[in-house]
């Protein structure tokens, strides 16, 4: 990392009291993996609850140089990841403590703040607040890019209250830190209880090139050679210089004839000249020369015109990469409430910062693309489906076949079939089948686990033996259910959604059977009133119009949705077992499939239009395969 600034920095601390300590921090490492990974760090502490004297000294110093190895210890993440971690760090093992701290990265600005510090900047003549911290132990952080003389103020929260605006506003206007703090700091210094009060002032300069070590001695000191000036050329001048050359070369044609030409007297009454050698060479050397110059002109237009037409790029560029940072920023702040309008906003900004790479490369450009799709990254993603495979058309298997819902037992994916009063047996590897008749009145909901297939029908659960090729009813509980709205099933237990008694029904295996319906719920149950469908991976998992509710042995877990690009418009199904790692939600209304970790967060939407007619899903993760059953086909998407 070549730094595009450094700090002239200035300090002001007050006095240490009895219970407070205060103290500055700055930390410029010299080139190595510090400089490159890290950058330089500016930090503000206020320590309360301290005894006065050396004691108060030595806990200041501990905590300096455990936030001094938070930051510089780990290499790893990205510096403003880092420095967000290491106040935190710090903040957690010291109470009563205030930090605000700041690192200078490239020409990235990193800023961090435990407390209620703040950091201000005087840009030109115009001066704002960058960030302020919040009372308790949450950390509020900031990015953004320094300008050549921008002065910044880290202060803590003491400071400012003393300080006051006006004040403020007078002494940053000399533009130097040394002359701002001969202004300050008799504010400060000249009051009692003024423990608390700290303050660093950084002023960013253009690094050079020979900011390298110290300025040698007065005596040591040495003078360059005045660099000439380049000397421009212009067609005239040219024409100019090859006129003096040809008068030159007659003059000297004129002389030489003179001398190295002799008359002769006879018949032919004649003088014979001969033309000596050196004056032919000449000539071709002042041709060169003159031909030289006229290249030599021609490339320096060409060349001021590549340059300027370069310039106007870069100019174009930085103004792309400010666009960019302005959304992503906007994007960010808007994300936790409106998920979808950031998304928007982030993609804005990568667009300008890939617009911006085109015409030029810069290291800001690329730093800002990073950040960006890293925050894309973290949004999940929208995956537009043109056309999904057809895995399956239930035509083949049978005339008219159609289904209602299916669940997967070992290879097989187990169809129901209401109109039939069948059951089709796919093999989703090979793609063979079996069917099996089913004598129920009116089919409704499929579930499969423990080897075995159970159907919710209008007249109870039938169990469905595929070996004995038979279906035996093994539940006939009808008249006490209210409405069920989903079936599920767990190491051969069986479980039924009822969303008017607010209850989920549990029928445990008991030999070749099932024992008696038991409400899963410990004490009261919840309002299922909402309540869609339901899946089991351990946990319970049912979905609701606009959420998902998360149940653990018969209790309520907390469960948010978080990132999600928009809200459900009309779930139908929900699915998972305990060999997936995440959920599946079919929105029918906006034709969709969500996937949700089982974290809460959204990591991405399948979308095509068919899925608003689809009936059922499922997913096998191992495969990455995703399975949809709408009417008469049975679709495969393929997971990312």
């Amino acid at each position: 990392m070549n730094s595009a600034f450094v700090f002239e920095v200035a300090k002001v601390v007050g006095t240490p009291s009895d219970g407070l300590w205060s103290q500055v921090h700055t930390f410029f490492p010299e080139k190595g993996e510090k400089k490159e990974k890290r950058g330089d760090l500016l930090a503000v502490l206020v320590l309360s609850g301290v005894p006065e004297g050396v004691e108060a000294i030595a806990a200041g110093r501990e905590v300096l140089a455990r936030l001094h190895e938070e930051y510089y210890g780990n290499l790893q993440e990205n510096p403003f990841e880092r420095l967000k971690a290491a106040v935190a760090k710090v903040g957690e093992e010291n109470g009563n403590l205030e930090i605000v701290a700041a690192v200078l990265f490239g020409p990235a600005l990193y800023l961090a703040i435990l407390g209620e510090g703040q950091v201000v900047l005087k840009r030109g003549e115009k001066l704002g607040r960058l960030l302020r911290g919040k009372e308790g132990l949450e950390v509020e952080a900031a990015s953004g890019y320094l300008q050549e003389n921008d002065l910044l103020v880290l202060g803590s929260n003491h400071f400012f209250k003393v300080v006051g605006e006006g004040v403020l506003k007078a002494g940053l206007q000399a533009g130097s830190p040394n002359e701002a703090v001969e202004t300050l700091a008799p504010v400060v210094l000249g009051r009692k209880e003024m423990a608390a009060a700290a303050a660093i002032l950084a002023l960013a300069k253009k690094a050079t090139p020979w900011e390298i070590g110290p300025v040698a001695a007065a005596e040591d000191s040495f003078s360059l050679p005045p660099i000439p000036e380049k000397k421009s050329f212009s067609f005239k001048a040219c024409l100019r210089k090859l006129k003096r050359l040809r008068l030159r070369r007659k003059r000297l044609v004129s002389d030489e004839k003179k001398e190295s030409f002799k008359s002769r007297t006879g018949w032919l009454k004649k003088p014979i000249f001969v033309r000596p050698r050196s004056a032919q060479k000449k000539k071709r050397f002042y041709f060169f020369l003159v031909l030289s110059l006229l290249v030599l002109l021609g490339a320096s237009l060409v060349l001021g015109v590549r340059e300027k037409a370069a310039e106007r790029k870069r100019t174009q560029a930085r103004e792309l990469v400010r666009e960019a940072e302005e959304k992503l920023n906007q994007a960010k702040t808007l994300v936790a409430e409106q998920p979808h309008e950031g998304r928007v906003l982030g993609e804005q900004a990568q667009n300008l910062t890939q617009e911006a790479l085109l015409l030029s490369t810069s290291e800001e450009a690329s730093f800002v693309k990073e950040q960006t799709e890293k925050f894309l990254a973290s949004l999940g993603e929208e995956v537009a489906i043109k056309e999904p495979r057809v895995f399956m058309d239930l035509g083949i298997i049978a005339d008219q076949a159609s289904g209602e819902a299916f669940a997967l037992l070992g290879e097989d994916l187990v169809i129901l079939d209401q109109e039939k009063k069948k059951l089709y047996f796919l093999n989703h590897t090979n793609k063979s089948y079996e069917i099996l008749d089913y004598p129920g009145e009116e089919g409704k909901g499929i579930t499969a686990s423990g080897g075995k297939v159970l159907v919710w029908d209008s007249q109870g659960v039938y169990e469905v033996q595929k070996a004995q090729k038979r279906t035996v009813l093994q539940v006939e509980d009808k008249d006490q259910w209210g409405e069920i709205v989903g079936i599920s099933s767990y190491m051969g237990h069986l479980y039924l959604l009822d969303r008017k008694e607010d209850k989920i029904w549990r029928y445990l295996l008991a030999g070749d059977g099932y024992g008696a319906a038991k409400n899963w719920f410990v004490g009261k149950s919840p309002d299922l009133s909402q309540s869609l469908s339901l899946a089991i991976d351990g946990a319970i998992w049912i979905l609701e119009n606009q959420r998902i509710l998360k149940f653990n042995l018969g209790r309520q877990e907390d469960f948010v949705l978080n990132k999600m690009p928009e809200n459900f418009e009309k779930p139908a199904k929900i699915f998972t077992n305990e060999e997936s790692k995440n959920l599946y939600v079919l929105d029918k209304g906006r034709g969709k499939i969500y996937l949700i970790d089982k974290e809460g967060n959204f990591k991405a939407a399948y979308s095509w239009e068919g899925l608003k007619l689809a009936d059922d899903l499922l997913a096998i993760e191992a495969s990455k395969q995703l399975f949809v059953l709408s009417q008469t086909k049975i679709y495969q998407i393929d997971l990312k």
